[in-house]
């Protein structure tokens, strides 16, 4: 029908009797189409919903009015020490997260508000390929089979947020742009307010608070307030966080004494100094404990390292080069996967990326660089000379990676 009134209308010259009554039908007639258009659209998301719904275990109510699906795939998401697959279902006000059971059927672990959250990409390139999910229900790093189909949810999940900020900003006027803006919530929101990424196991060789070197005896724990990887000499302390419904959390030393803080505040404001002016005592005897008994030493003796092999962290971001090579110190030695990091003309070597502090620093400053082909495997390996001595051989993991480093390391060996 569209099609003939649109020909009709080309023939006819604009000075006809019916060129305007057939203007306006077309008009007509494509509203019609674009309406059908909106009902089988319609139609289709309802299938959709009720699609997923079904393949879900349990009872959950995926149908909602107004919500729409947008993205959906499998990715990887990175837990403490593996990777595991989860299927990922993207609506336009929030993000269902799962994982497969058995065939076409998956369990729910959250269904993620987009309200607050934030998807970025990780600030290292040595992870290209993955993503940082943070809400306030849960955070995680996911990964994906490329940094193309990494790009695409990032794209789908940033347009989703925007979209639903602008939604909520429309049915609120009285919020401004600014005020609805994830970053600004982000950096108003107190600490404890939101789940935080944890940092992976594999990530961390040391306490990064002491910097304790971990082992089979000495174990890892995270602080449930920031994410980061402490001993239990630097998380001896628990505290109620918000996003767990002020439920107590093991919390690292720095959260515990910024929570205590906020929490002291927030007694003071509610509970004032007594009339002789001395303030009145809110800490319970458990808490007083929990501070006697962390003041005791652990016991563990700390192995000293220099300052300045902890003034630059692996995971600094002002640096002119950081992430992961094998390093060797001779044709026929053994190879090391090691993180390094050039920053000021100053070579850091880590064990992993994101430790607080360096295994050992080399200024660069009078060094060479020469890229020679590896005897043995016949792949592109690069050469650090003092005084035309060999001082360690390097490579990375592919071609373009190592470009990039000879070129860093180039820099950082002249004023």
């Amino acid at each position: 029908m569209f099609l003939l009134e649109y020909d009709y209308l080309k023939n006819l010259l604009e000075d006809s009797a019916d060129f305007k009554d057939t203007q306006d039908a077309l008009a007509v007639v494509i509203e019609v189409a674009n309406h059908a258009n909106d009902i089988m659209k319609q139609g289709d998301n309802f299938q959709k919903l009720m699609q997923i719904q079904y393949s879900l275990n349990g009872h959950h109510e995926i149908v909602q009015p107004g919500r729409i699906f947008l993205k959906e795939g499998t990715l990887m998401k990175l837990s403490r020490k593996i990777m595991q697959p989860r299927m990922f279902f993207l609506f336009n006000d929030a993000l269902l997260y799962t994982t497969p059971v058995q065939s076409g059927m998956y369990k729910l672990n959250n269904m993620l508000s987009l309200a607050g959250m934030k998807v970025r990409k990780p600030t290292h390139e040595a992870y290209q390929n993955e993503l940082n999910i943070e809400s306030v229900q849960r955070s995680f790093i996911l990964s994906a089979s490329s940094a193309t189909e990494r790009d695409e949810w990032l794209e789908a999940i940033s347009r989703s947020i925007e979209e639903y900020t602008k939604k909520k900003i429309t049915f609120n006027p009285s919020r401004s742009v600014e005020e609805a803006d994830p970053e600004k919530e982000d950096e108003d929101s107190p600490l404890g307010s939101k789940a935080p990424i944890w940092i992976p196991d594999t990530r961390v060789t040391m306490c990064m608070i002491c910097t304790s070197e971990f082992t089979l005896t000495w174990r890892r724990h995270h602080c449930r307030a920031c994410g980061k990887i402490i001993c239990q000499a630097c998380s001896s302390n628990k505290h109620g966080l918000d996003y767990m419904k002020n439920q107590p959390a093991r919390v690292c030393d720095l959260c515990y004494k910024e929570l205590q803080k906020h929490h002291n505040l927030s007694l003071d404001y509610l509970c004032p100094p007594s009339k002789n002016g001395s303030p009145v005592n809110h800490r319970s005897p458990s808490s007083a404990l929990s501070t006697v008994l962390h003041s005791i030493p652990s016991g563990r003796k700390q192995k000293k390292i220099p300052a300045a092999l902890k003034e630059v962290t692996a995971n600094t971001e002002d640096s002119s080069m950081s992430g992961y090579l094998y390093r060797s110190k001779g044709n026929k030695k053994p190879w090391k996967h090691l993180w390094f990091v050039i920053k000021n003309k100053v070579l850091y070597t880590y064990a992993a990326s994101e430790d607080v502090a360096a295994l050992e620093s080399q200024p660069l400053l009078g060094f060479t660089v020469a890229e020679v082909r590896d005897e043995n495997t016949e792949s592109k390996v690069f050469h650090l000379l003092h005084k035309n001595t060999l001082f360690y051989i390097f490579k990375a993991d592919d071609t373009h990676s190592n470009q990039k480093w000879i070129e860093a390391f180039q820099e950082a060996t002249v004023l």
